[in-house]
């Protein structure tokens, strides 16, 4: 009796953290898609609600003429992202995002994974996105982004 007791109570306790990895899973994973829609649609006051707004937020990604673009501190960050989503053009686009790895340790997390944007005119472009997540009042928020586009993908 008393080992069934302990395999069952084991059991519990396994199954309550793979429950709560999958509820993280979803979160970090429905946070991403949105994050990216919100960008997509150059809705600036949406897209910042998805991010950790302090110094240690950081953004790089790479440009299609082979060049990089970085900026670190919200301040700066979110400054950078304003001025560029008023002068951008929205994007229709349907994104599926796949071959998502993630490191959850706490209130903090990484996640890596690969972004398909299909757009209007039937062109897909192929992104290797990064994040880094923290945790705070119960809800995931992006620190850090990291965006690699194929920007040869998609013409």
């Amino acid at each position: 009796m008393k080992k069934s007791f302990i395999l069952l109570f084991g059991g519990l306790l396994l199954c309550g953290h793979s429950v709560g990895q999958t509820a993280d899973h979803e979160a970090i994973m429905q946070l991403c898609y949105e994050e990216s829609m919100a960008y997509h649609a150059c809705d600036f006051e949406k897209w910042a609600t998805y991010h950790v707004q302090s110094a240690e937020a950081d953004l790089a990604y790479n440009n299609p003429d082979g060049s990089f673009g970085y900026d670190s501190g919200w301040e700066k960050l979110s400054a950078g992202m304003k001025e560029w989503l008023q002068t951008a053009e929205k994007v229709e686009m349907k994104l599926t995002n796949t071959n998502f790895t993630f490191v959850i340790r706490g209130d903090m997390a990484f996640v890596a994974y690969d972004s398909d944007n299909l757009n209007a005119q039937g062109k897909t472009m192929k992104l290797r996105e990064y994040r880094t997540l923290l945790r705070s009042d119960g809800q995931w928020k992006i620190l850090a982004v990291q965006v690699y586009g194929n920007h040869l993908s998609g013409k």
